[in-house]
């Protein structure tokens, strides 16, 4: 696969990031372990039971179907649980309406199975081509466009750029003819129950619940914030009824305004929006909420649609978890004159309403990003941080009792620092499984397994242990707790992580965590007192090697 120049850009951004972090780092990387954060009762943490490990498969169609079979193989002995497909609309149903073929991927099914994985289908309604790392090119079905005209259909940017890689949520016909794709979907693939093991919708451009905001296409090159996609005679259209709707007449509505409105007609949306997103300019009047309420409120009412669609016709045939994917939209966030407006421009106003819809839809939530680090969140120009942004997702998720798993937005070549963090996320945030990007990294040319390979099966394959931790002669303290060199156990930050001990007597302490089988770790034991002051345990650090299956125990003195 090629990397584009996007790729490129944000690659030796993360890589600056690791070799930043490795001049901080107390230890090497050599171990597995998956908990998440102690609750107020130390001890045995609470291990996610069902974690599972995913992989993205490649995007475009599979010719070597053996050697195809035989790479899936090895993911399937190196802990991997099953492989995620995109199922391309534009390949299954491209030459008319309600005309589908699922020859191809009854065959891919089949060769799954014979791997021994499950299968995550990705019902792919959007296009393949234009985003970050496509390299195939499949347009959603060009019969559709008979349907009726793009002003209702497609979108269109603040520069005029239409975009037509995914049908717009206010389009009557969107979720009719998804309902069509499932329901052909669930009679085609009935047999194979067994083998699936999630069903995740495609919402949006890239497959994820948002507008297609920061196209390449059109003229947008990150960090830039991207455009709002509003100005087609069909949104404004469905702007406007949404205003009505809220206000009944065009008096009250301009007494919210601060307008002088004569008719409903006359109602726009931002004309520029580098000035509407100006801290203190629009965003910031009652307008300027409505306006959001009313762009995020459209993802919302299109998850509904075809959640409802899709648990219809999946529930009772493949009883599987539904998801969809959100995207990590992390630059911006702190910019000091337009705060967040790349999430905006993305459809992102307010992420709690956002996964209050997931919950009520029973949909899983998949984010991405969790390879990226903060370490440019008050750097000009990008003002990212996506890693504030993934544990705000995570904790609003985990707060609502919403299906969380978690994905890279960008392949991790060479890159150990990125699946270190990636490891702190999942196994500190309540994440229940990670989904690699992807599966082309993953192999050489001859199908042997290359290093982002060996990390994968090292540091996020999720079969754990419970090994008890001891250590004696502890002076007089407040809290004793462990810290260690892999991301599982804090990264060697035990400001931000706490792997709480217990005391057995005095000077004594024990604390039993799940760590990974047959794997080292580096790790030390600190104090805090009761403002927060830490004490490191002197000397070197503490090594130990897991056993292949049972328990551990180590036992050190202070």
């Amino acid at each position: 696969m090629n990397v584009s120049d996007f790729e490129e850009q944000m690659n030796k951004v993360i890589g600056e990031g690791w070799r930043f972090m490795n001049k901080l780092s107390v230890g090497v990387f050599t171990f597995m372990l998956y908990f998440v954060p102690l609750s107020n009762t130390p001890g045995m943490a609470e291990v996610q039971p069902d974690y599972k490990l995913y992989v993205m498969a490649p995007l475009g169609e599979i010719t070597d179907w053996e050697a195809f079979k035989a790479e899936l193989t090895q993911l399937k002995e190196n802990g991997v649980y099953a492989i995620t497909t995109d199922i391309w609309w534009g390949l299954v149903e491209s030459k008319k309406d309600n005309q589908f073929d699922w020859s191809y991927y009854k065959k891919y099914a089949e060769t799954v199975k014979a791997s021994g994985l499950k299968w995550v289908p990705i019902l792919s309604t959007h296009q393949c081509g234009g985003n970050v790392g496509d390299d195939c090119n499949y347009p959603i079905p060009s019969w559709l466009w008979n349907k009726d005209t793009a002003e209702n259909m497609a979108f269109k940017s603040e520069s005029g750029f239409w975009n037509k890689e995914v049908l717009a949520p206010w389009w009557e016909g969107t979720a009719g003819q998804y309902n069509e794709l499932y329901k052909s979907f669930a009679e085609n693939f009935a047999d194979k129950k067994d083998l699936i093991a999630k069903i995740y919708l495609s919402a949006g451009p890239a497959g994820e619940l948002r507008y297609p905001s920061y196209q390449n296409a059109d003229g947008w090159d990150y960090p830039e914030r991207g455009q709002l996609q509003v100005y087609t005679e069909g949104a404004k259209r469905d702007f406007r009824l949404a205003m009505r709707e809220k206000y009944s007449t065009i008096k009250k509505l301009n007494a919210a305004w601060g307008k002088t409105y004569k008719n409903w007609n006359e109602i726009q949306p931002p004309g520029n929006g580098d000035e509407f997103f100006t801290k203190g300019g629009a965003i910031d009047t009652k307008f300027g909420y409505d306006f959001m309420q009313w762009y995020q409120g459209a993802l919302e009412k299109h998850l509904a649609k075809i959640s409802k669609f899709a648990h219809k016709h999946f529930d009772e045939v493949f009883g599987v978890p539904i998801g969809a994917k959100i995207s990590g939209v992390h630059w911006k966030m702190n910019d000091p004159v337009m705060p967040h407006s790349a999430e905006y421009s993305a459809g992102y106003h307010n992420y709690s309403k956002l996964l209050n819809q997931f919950k009520k839809s029973n949909m899983a939530l998949t984010f991405t990003c969790l390879e990226m680090g903060d370490q440019d969140a008050h750097t000009a120009p990008s003002y990212s941080a996506p890693k504030t942004l993934v544990t705000h997702i995570a904790s609003l998720a985990n707060e609502k009792g919403i299906s969380l798993n978690g994905e890279n937005a960008l392949p991790l070549i060479d890159n150990e620092w990125g699946f270190d963090n990636v490891a702190e996320m999942l196994f500190n945030h309540g994440f229940e499984g990670f989904t690699l990007l992807r599966m082309s990294y993953l192999f050489d040319d001859e199908g042997n397994p290359t290093n982002e390979f060996r990390m994968m099966a090292d540091k996020l394959e999720g079969k754990s242990i419970p090994v008890t931790f001891t250590v004696e002669n502890v002076p007089a303290t407040q809290g004793v707790y462990l810290i260690g060199n892999r991301g599982e156990i804090g990264r060697w930050n035990p400001e931000d992580y706490e792997y709480e001990l217990t005391q057995n007597t005095e000077g004594s302490w024990s604390g039993t965590f799940r760590l990974a089988a047959d794997r080292f770790y580096e790790f030390k034991f600190v104090l805090k007192d009761e403002n927060g002051n830490i004490t490191w345990q002197d000397g070197e650090n503490n090594r130990y090697k897991t056993p292949l299956n049972g328990e551990g125990n180590y036992k050190t003195a202070w």
